[in-house]
């Protein structure tokens, strides 16, 4: 994926499937650059309500927006 298809999903709950097919469930709260990271890429802040996850943008499958059900 590319920075334009996740800055929607930036402080919304959402489930992320990487090129693993793992799924990380949490809020995207921030993206972080290249210079940043430990990885070398531009990441994404992922918070799963106990740890936060840096997950690299290039590496990211899907990403599903989570909505409340009543």
């Amino acid at each position: 994926m590319v920075y334009k298809e996740i800055k929607e999903y930036i402080g919304k709950k959402v489930i992320v499937t990487d090129i693993s097919d793992r799924r990380f469930r949490g809020i995207i709260t921030n993206t972080e650059s290249e210079f940043d990271t430990e990885s070398g890429k531009e990441e994404i802040e992922l918070y799963t309500g106990k740890v936060y996850y840096g997950i690299p943008i290039d590496e990211i499958k899907s990403i599903m927006k989570i909505e409340k059900m009543y």
